[in-house]
């Protein structure tokens, strides 16, 4: 039976294992020189209107994504409208990237604005590329009956309100980063331009329950040292709704 502060959202996508597979999952064979700094952390990624994701002549279709709908970077799992996450640590990012017409690329993540410059300028058409002040996220994605998985949640441009909001209510909350569990969940919006959008917002949830905190104390070690890092793949890159300068946008990269 869970237990009483367990908050978690069941998985409708749920892989069902195998009979001769059961009780193997922790077998971790053929993947004993694999480190921690060789894996990177999908991203929570939200389904735009204009997302390759639903494009069903692209390599990045994902079969129902809908907009407001959050899903996988890496496995491509969709999770629904919404669900719950243990935040871990925080980390403030200047991401180079190139639009997708200019023919794409992500130039790399910088901590501070003037190496992120510095990196632009060394571009052989600085012009083409863009600096996004980028909040990153770093959480624990908790689901019924599965293990906790680690997930970064990137936050740039509109949804750098929900993100200023989520550091408040942490901060309100108290204690560790990760000993709370919260909701997180597409909603829609609209630019000054009359362009309809999707972005986040955050709901506090629970406390985490002793497992919880204490897989994430160990994701929030392992990033602190440098051992763990988001997602970079370049096929979520798209323009923004009416162009590079509007406010209604994809935020994928």
């Amino acid at each position: 039976m869970a237990k009483a502060n367990e908050v978690a959202t069941q998985d409708a996508n749920a892989i069902v294992v195998p009979d001769f597979l059961k009780g193997m999952m922790n077998d971790t064979r053929g993947s004993e020189d694999v480190g921690a700094d060789d894996i990177i952390v999908p991203r929570l990624e939200l389904v735009q209107s204009l997302s390759k994701c639903r494009k069903k002549s692209d390599p990045a279709y994902i079969a129902g994504a809908e907009e407001g709908m959050l899903y996988n970077s890496v496995t491509r799992e969709l999770y629904g409208e919404s669900v719950n996450v243990v935040p871990v640590t925080f980390k403030k990012e200047f991401l180079l990237w190139r639009d997708q017409d200019l023919g794409g690329g992500f130039g790399g993540a910088y901590p501070t604005e003037r190496e992120a410059h510095e990196a632009k300028e060394a571009q052989d058409k600085p012009e083409e590329w863009e600096i996004l002040d980028t909040a990153q996220h770093f959480c624990l994605l908790v689901q019924e009956g599965q293990d906790p998985q680690e997930i970064v949640i990137s936050m740039a441009k509109s949804k750098g309100k929900c993100s200023r909001k989520w550091n408040s209510m942490v901060r309100l909350n108290g204690g560790p980063r990760f000993s709370r569990v919260y909701s997180v969940h597409g909603v829609g919006d609209q630019n000054a331009a009359g362009q309809d959008y999707h972005t986040l917002d955050v709901k506090n949830v629970g406390f985490v329950t002793q497992e919880q905190f204490n897989h994430a104390e160990k994701v929030y070690e392992l990033i602190q040292a440098g051992k763990m890092t988001a997602d970079r793949s370049v096929e979520g890159e798209e323009k923004s709704v009416g162009g590079s300068n509007s406010n209604a946008e994809s935020d994928e990269y």
